[in-house]
Formats: structure tokens, C-alpha cells, sequence
């Protein structure tokens, strides 16, 4: 099961939990089980490896332009 990082828009409070997709809506703060949460959206790293043994990694905000 995928895990979401939310963060309660009352209380501020920032929290990782383990859901299905289908269940995102029905998420509630652990601290003071406000159903006013968003979801947050983080960086994440790539990896790509070309045929000839070299590599690059890639990260979100990255400003590295291709082409």
C-alpha cells in the first residue's frame, strides 16, 4: 500500500499514513482529528542508466535542461 504525506490545515501538524488510493478523502489529523488536511507533494530522485555505463541522477527542481 502507498504512503501519502499530509499535513493538517488546523493544527499544522505533518503526518505519513499507509492508504489506498481510494481512501485519500477520507484521511483525519492524528493529533486533532480535523478531516482538513491536504496532501502533500515531495521531491523525489531518478535514476537513469544508459547503455554505456554512464549514469544520471535526476531530481525534481532540478535545473538541468536536455536537448
Amino acid at each position: 500500500m502507498p504512503a501519502y504525506d499530509f499535513r493538517c490545515k488546523r493544527c499544522e501538524n505533518k503526518f505519513t499514513v499507509r492508504i489506498s488510493i481510494s481512501e485519500r478523502d477520507k484521511v483525519r489529523c492524528p493529533e486533532c482529528d480535523s478531516s482538513s488536511v491536504q496532501q502533500l507533494f515531495t521531491p523525489f530522485a531518478v535514476t537513469v542508466k544508459s547503455g554505456d555505463s554512464h549514469s544520471c541522477d535526476l531530481s525534481c527542481g532540478s535545473k538541468t535542461k536536455f536537448g
